[in-house]
C-alpha cells in the first residue's frame, strides 16, 4: 500500500511538473533568448482568462510561506462533488471526460478535456461528471502553509 502511494504522489509530481514546464513554449537564455532543445517539445496548454477566475473574479496569491499541492480528482459518470469553496487560487486541467460546474447564481459551465483554468475563489459550487465517462482533473492549489489554506471548505447553500 505504502509503495502504491509513493507511486501515486510521484507521479502527480511528474504531471504537475510536465504541466508547468508545457505553459514555456520556448526555454529562454542570456544571448539569443532561445535554448536549443534535442528531442524535446513543447504546447502550452492555453486559458481563455489566465488572469482571472472561470466566473470572472480577480485574485492574488496568498502571503506567507508557499505551499503548492497537486491532487489529481476523478469523479465518476454521473457524480458529483459536494457543495464547496476554495479559499485560495486553484489551477485547474480536465484531463478526461467532461465537467460541469455549477456556480448557483453565476451560472453552469461545462468544461471539456484539454481545458485549463482557474477555479472560482469564495465562492460556492459543485462538480458533476457528464458523460460516460469519468471527469479527471489535475488540480493545482496555490496556497500558504500556515494556516495550510488547501482543503476545500464544505457550503451549506448556493451562492
Amino acid at each position: 500500500m505504502r509503495n502504491k502511494l509513493v507511486v501515486s504522489v510521484f507521479s502527480v509530481a511528474l504531471s504537475v511538473v510536465a504541466i508547468l514546464m508545457s505553459s514555456q513554449a520556448v526555454a529562454l537564455d542570456h544571448n539569443n533568448g532561445k535554448v536549443p532543445s534535442e528531442n524535446t517539445s513543447s504546447i502550452a496548454i492555453k486559458m481563455p482568462f489566465p488572469s482571472k477566475t472561470i466566473i470572472g473574479q480577480d485574485f492574488s496569491y496568498p502571503n506567507g510561506v508557499p505551499l503548492i499541492e497537486a491532487f489529481t480528482i476523478e469523479i465518476p459518470p454521473g457524480k458529483q462533488t459536494p457543495l464547496h469553496k476554495h479559499s485560495i487560487p486553484m489551477y485547474a486541467y480536465i484531463t478526461a471526460g467532461e465537467l460541469e460546474v455549477d456556480y448557483g447564481s453565476k451560472g453552469k459551465r461545462t468544461i471539456k478535456a484539454g481545458t485549463a483554468f482557474v477555479e472560482a475563489i469564495n465562492w460556492c459550487h459543485f462538480g458533476r461528471a457528464v458523460g460516460n465517462e469519468p471527469a479527471k482533473i489535475l488540480a493545482v492549489y496555490l496556497g500558504q502553509r500556515e494556516p495550510n489554506q488547501i482543503q476545500p471548505e464544505t457550503c451549506t447553500s448556493a451562492d
